[in-house]
């Protein structure tokens, strides 16, 4: 089956509650306390999903494992900028959660192995930007 020709170019930020380099993404052993909480930010310089345009755009994911990731039963919520519009939305939704990649083939195949995914939220990432100059000023 064919898949969408797709790509996001960026700048991406995650983490977890896990020791550094989250050890249960690399089958080494369990997380660090037990469960693997997390989220991981994405800013989107330059994207495409087939003809549809994602520069610019902004997403989040958060997201929570029972146990080391490789065992699944994971969930996961997407937030998607409200700036995109319906098409945008879609792809990214599709890309955040993991379809339209092989299994390996980027580390987005494993939102795909979710037990529980929320329909993705869609929300303003202009108020991080006011917060954070806002915290500049204030030290």
């Amino acid at each position: 089956m064919a898949q969408v020709d797709w790509y996001i170019e960026g700048a991406e930020f995650s983490n977890c509650n896990c020791d550094y380099a989250c050890p249960c993404q690399f089958e080494s052993r369990r997380p660090t306390h037990g469960d693997c909480r997390g989220f991981a930010a994405i800013r989107i310089d330059k994207g495409h999903f087939g003809d549809v345009a994602l520069d610019g755009l902004d997403a989040a994911l958060l997201y929570a494992w029972p146990g080391p990731i490789y065992e699944g039963n994971g969930e996961c919520q997407a937030v998607i900028d409200e700036r995109a519009d319906g098409k945008q939305r879609d792809a990214l939704a599709t890309v955040l959660y993991g379809g339209e990649t092989n299994e390996g083939a980027t580390h987005w195949w494993v939102y795909r192995m979710m037990s529980s995914t929320v329909h993705p939220r869609f929300s303003s990432t202009s108020n991080l930007t006011s917060i954070s100059s806002a915290e500049k000023h204030a030290s």
